[in-house]
């Protein structure tokens, strides 16, 4: 029964954690991504902990995000 509800509360979260870490370590130019808050757009920039994205194609709209708003990676699914 322990066994059970340790593989229920800590181990689903710790590797969804790590998951999405590999994710963002993979994360390069061109991939097209969605935030935490919903928002879509193409890397065009990566740096330390932020992240430019182009959000418009027509009007050349970019937005400067933190690594950790991105929710997932559209490019690889």
């Amino acid at each position: 029964m322990l066994v059970m509800m340790y593989l229920i509360l800590f181990r689903g979260p710790r590797k969804k954690q790590q998951q999405h870490k590999q994710m963002m370590q993979a994360l390069s130019k061109n991939d097209r991504v969605q935030t935490i808050g919903g928002i879509i757009g193409t890397v065009v920039d990566i740096k330390d902990d932020e992240i430019t994205l182009k959000i418009d194609e027509s009007n050349n709209t970019k937005m400067k995000i933190l690594r950790s708003a991105i929710s997932r990676n559209m490019s690889k699914d």
